[in-house]
């Protein structure tokens, strides 16, 4: 996913190259973040919180909780500042219909803003809220997958929607355990990190072959490295991966681009693989690399990686390249350098790790040597060329595998000054030529 706020908190912004796109796929995390409308009705001065037992809760409800306490309890401590319990959060069950199941508070000063009556209890020391009757349960489900900030009562609030029956959005499994986890710690980046200055487009990204060639040999460099059994051997494919990351950067600018998102997504991935251990969940502590070997094994037949390229060499890799990236930064532990508080300043991981490393001396030598260990069989080069012919076929590229769902505007229309008041307010950057609007801000800011 990528995520954008209005103002000065903004990290990228998802951006169609050719169509002012409506809707938005996933990745495996969710789509682009839907604002909310405004507040949530005040509740009625007589709506009381009431004190009750825990063990009362069954059913939609409980998942939830039970989700949110296993998330802050794994994730307490895997990174400096992260406090899942510090951050006001609402979660909701909504069904396949769009009704409303169960709808939940956690640590919030105001519940009773979502309706009434409010259930209340204290949770290993936290305080939790369970809305009996919602005020207005078609606006919170019109959040899905997440907001960030949605006001309620006055305070901008995360809210996470789960979806039963739904594969990683089901509450109560261990990839909403993760999931939450991981889009909590967005809500942490925003109110700590500073923001990235790069928009994200992954129609505009540079899918020629060279480059292509050179991302599939830092593939295979960063797997070798997470897998090396030695620390002079990890030292040495590290040295390689910032010589490639380098011959990269010298030829075509727009690899920042993959800095700025494994600095953001690379870092969320990475405390799913923290807590994956002990939730259970796909990404644990020992497979960093699992996309990244999933796209290496495909050199010998490119042509199964169709309609996907774009999403993955775009976007979708950076998540497991960032993640791998700090991975192979805890095993080096580089002298003088606080990874998580430089990654707040705005550093990257790459940049950490070529800081590391120190000064690479003849790049190209470098470069070659990689290419010599990684591809003797020169084979990367000839499936980069049908990758990047594949790619050029490929329409608007979503999140996923493929291309993004919902209605495309094409062409010019007229915008109202209100509509484009109603499209900042809802978190998107209006300074680009093109942008991604999710669904439900389109309906609600452009009547579409």
């Amino acid at each position: 996913m990528t995520i954008a706020r209005s103002g000065v908190r903004r990290l990228g912004l998802a951006v169609a190259a050719l169509a002012l796109v409506t809707g938005c796929g996933t990745e495996g995390d969710p789509a682009p973040p839907a604002s909310s409308e405004g507040p949530v009705p005040a509740s009625t001065p007589s709506t009381q919180v009431v004190a009750d037992s825990i063990e009362s809760v069954a059913g939609e409800a409980r998942s939830l909780i039970d989700s949110w306490r296993s998330a802050v309890s794994e994730s307490a401590g895997v990174w400096p500042g992260y406090d899942l319990a510090a951050i006001p959060v609402v979660l909701v069950s909504v069904d396949a219909e769009g009704s409303i199941g169960a709808v939940t508070a956690f640590n919030h000063p105001d519940p009773q803003a979502l309706g009434s009556p409010v259930r209340g209890f204290d949770v290993d020391g936290h305080q939790v809220a369970v809305i009996d009757e919602v005020a207005d349960p078609d606006r919170l489900a019109s959040m899905a997958p997440f907001d960030f900030f949605a006001d309620i009562g006055g305070t901008e609030t995360f809210v996470l929607v789960g979806r039963p029956g739904e594969p990683g959005m089901e509450p109560g499994t261990p990839e909403f355990v993760a999931l939450l986890a991981h889009e909590a710690f967005h809500r942490h980046q925003f109110d700590a990190w500073v923001p990235g200055d790069l928009l994200q487009d992954v129609d505009g990204y540079d899918f020629s072959a060279a480059n292509l060639e050179l991302m599939l040999l830092e593939n295979r460099i960063l797997i070798a490295a997470y897998e090396a059994g030695t620390l002079a051997d990890a030292e040495r494919l590290a040295r390689q991966f910032a010589a490639v990351r380098s011959a990269r950067h010298d030829r075509d600018g727009r690899v920042a681009l993959d800095e700025n998102q494994e600095r953001i997504e690379g870092s969320a991935r990475y405390i799913e693989h923290r807590i994956g251990d002990a939730i259970g969940n796909i990404y644990h502590s020992t497979n960093h690399t699992g996309e990244l070997v999933h796209y290496d094994g495909s050199v010998e037949d490119p042509a199964v990686l169709a309609g996907g390229i774009k999403s993955f060499f775009g976007f979708g890799r950076f998540y497991s390249s960032g993640a791998t990236l700090l991975a192979l930064l805890d095993r080096l532990e580089p002298s003088g350098i606080d990874a998580a508080e430089r990654l707040r300043e705005g550093d990257a991981p790459a940049r950490l790790l070529a800081q590391h490393v120190g000064p690479l001396g003849d790049i190209d030598a470098v470069v070659a040597a990689a290419r010599a260990e990684h591809d003797p069989d020169g084979r990367f080069g000839p499936a980069a060329a049908i990758l990047a012919e594949l790619a050029a076929g490929e329409k608007t590229a979503g999140f996923g595998g493929g291309d993004i769902p919902g209605e495309t505007v094409s062409g010019s229309f007229e915008v109202s000054e209100d509509q484009i008041a109603c499209l900042e307010e809802h978190g998107l950057d209006l300074s680009a030529d093109n942008i991604t609007i999710p669904d439900d801000i389109a309906s609600a800011c452009l009547d579409r």
